[in-house]
């Protein structure tokens, strides 16, 4: 006798479930997720014990007919596709038909339901993969589903379920973010007899934004608007006073389905750099609309992650949204800041992906300089009108425009200046960058530091810096960057290669821009320099003529800014 055997039904669906339902957060998502395939406008969501007893959904869809019942618990049974070739055109959050009879093997479950065209509903009880009970029921119309006892005959998987407070966030996590991509759909969710949140289906995302995260998060934040080559991003991202520890604050669906994909991830990464700060990450609540034939979502039973048939051409347009979004913001009064970014943004994008620090490059003239420098700086450029109060600290410059008082960081201010002209200098292979000194300056550096200006002699030369080699651990500096800066020179090259050495990263793409960051910080302007009116002017004057103004490299804001309405609240004017 042979070896292979059938596996039975029950069998089958309870492996099913091992990929499909791991937790009682599985079971709320497959549920209400088929609600909202059903058209459900209203959606209540019960559980006690984290979900591990009792998880109860309640929805007002169009109901399931009576002769779809049976087959409704049946694996593999589903009314959202056909055929293999449907799925390229499926935009449901189900198709593939196995939760329901996956939930059923390891529960015991009610359903109630009644459509429209009948005047009574039906109650069906099942447990472990059986029905066990038919009755016509008075019902609304819509679909309930009760489970109960989850894992109830798979002990060994129960065991492995954290404590009820665990599995309770998991699943108000869960159906936040189902309510953040569905703002025409009301979700509630009440647990052990608690309401704990309510979206109103208004379809204003920053008023479910308000309720789940604050008023300071929804005060900061950007609406995104975006649009190309048949690809839609909607949504919202914050500022960078808002920027976190984590990515638990970055939120994208694909469809309106929640989803996990690194295409994504590094994409908006980058986006933000600079903006949100060194070890933070922006904050976006982001949803991706796309024909389903460029996207794979059957990658999994669970459906989150996916994959992208053009993962560059999805990097590229979601990193532009997130830019454009960016460059967009206010700056010093100017709330009209709608200008066409495209070419900064391509720019800068050209610098994310590629590799610019190659012999290959051709040496720009003066005329490329000067185009490349205009690219960094608005095409409209509105005059900048102020009050000036001062300097506190010898660090803070005190502005008024209008009814606000802004605080512009000196530093923070200069080094954006900085960090803009270096770059397109550094990434252009700008020639005469550099201001030479009237005697060379000989330094004698360790081996390690010496290794590292042998090796990485581009970064210096690109930037501004002429150096050469001058005995064995020594080298001749022979001119410094052509910028403007108050720094001591003589301690520009000592301060960058410091830093350089002490933070040294594997990555080139992170290095170089490191390198160009750290060589605008050391030149800037510091905290407790002195500055003249003229310069203040000057710098001000300069800050706002560029189009990405609104941090330094390392994502400290610029700026900061109070209105006389909160300077009165504070005061109780």
């Amino acid at each position: 006798m042979g070896n292979i055997v059938l596996l039975d039904d029950l069998t089958i669906n309870q492996i099913a479930a091992g990929e499909v339902i791991e937790r009682p957060a599985n079971v709320v998502k497959e549920l209400v997720e088929n609600s909202i395939d059903a058209g459900s406008k209203n959606i209540t969501v019960e559980i006690k014990k984290g979900g591990k007893s009792f998880i109860k959904v309640i929805d007002n869809g169009k109901g399931i007919e009576i002769e779809d019942i049976p087959l409704a618990f049946e694996r593999h049974a589903t009314s959202k596709i056909r055929d293999i070739s449907d799925l390229e055109n499926t935009y449901s959050f189900g198709f593939r038909g196995e939760a329901i009879a996956s939930i059923l093997s390891i529960s015991k479950m009610t359903l109630i339901t009644r459509t429209k065209e009948k005047e009574i509903g039906i109650k069906i009880e099942a447990q472990g993969g059986e029905l066990l009970n038919k009755e016509d029921i008075a019902s609304q119309i819509g679909t309930t589903f009760i489970v109960e006892d989850l894992f109830y005959n798979t002990p060994v998987r129960f065991k492995f379920l954290k404590q009820d407070s665990t599995e309770f966030r998991y699943i108000k996590e869960m159906l936040q973010k189902i309510a953040l991509a569905n703002l025409d759909v009301s979700i509630s969710l009440i647990s052990d007899g608690k309401l704990i949140f309510k979206s109103s289906g208004n379809g204003s995302l920053r008023d479910l934004v308000y309720i789940l995260y604050g008023k300071e998060i929804q005060e900061n934040l950007l609406d995104v608007e975006y649009e190309e080559n048949g690809i839609t991003i909607t949504g919202v991202i914050g500022n960078t006073m808002i920027a976190k520890d984590s990515r638990k604050s970055q939120i994208f669906f694909l469809n309106k389905r929640n989803i996990n994909n690194r295409i994504l991830t590094n994409s908006s990464d980058e986006a933000f750099k600079g903006g949100a700060g060194i070890g933070k990450f922006g904050f976006l609540i982001l949803n991706i609309q796309m024909p389903a034939n460029l996207y794979d979502v059957n990658v999994h039973p669970t459906k989150l992650e996916v994959r992208f048939k053009d993962e560059d051409t999805v990097y590229k347009i979601l990193y532009r949204a997130i830019k454009e979004t960016l460059l967009k913001a206010e700056f010093l009064g100017d709330k009209n800041r709608n200008e066409n970014n495209i070419k900064y943004v391509n720019n800068e994008l050209d610098y994310v992906t590629s590799h610019f620090n190659n012999d290959d490059n051709k040496k720009g003239s003066e005329t490329d300089k000067e185009k490349k420098v205009d690219l960094i700086k608005k095409d409209y450029i509105k005059e900048l009108k102020y009050k000036y109060i001062g300097i506190i600290f010898k660090t803070f410059i005190i502005i008024e425009i209008d009814d606000e008082l802004y605080f512009v960081d000196q530093h923070a201010a200069h080094e954006r200046l900085l960090y803009e002209q270096i770059k397109e200098n550094y990434k252009n292979n700008i020639e005469n960058n550099t201001q030479m000194m009237l005697m060379p300056d000989i330094r004698e550096l360790s081996h390690k530091e010496h290794y590292f200006v042998k090796k990485n002699l581009k970064y210096f030369t690109n930037s501004g810096f002429d150096i050469e080699p001058f005995g064995e651990n020594s080298i001749k500096i022979n001119g410094l960057p052509d910028i403007e800066y108050k720094a001591n020179k003589s301690d520009l090259f000592t301060d960058v290669l410091d830093e350089m050495v002490t933070n040294e990263r594997n990555s080139i793409k992170d290095q170089e821009d490191r390198f160009i960051a750290t060589v605008a910080c050391k030149a800037a302007v510091k905290a407790n320099m002195d500055l003249t009116k003229e310069e203040v002017d000057n710098l001000l004057k300069n800050l706002f003529k560029l189009r990405n103004p609104y941090t330094c490299p390392h994502g400290r804001p610029t700026t900061i800014k109070m209105s006389k309405k909160e300077i009165e609240k504070i005061l109780g004017v």
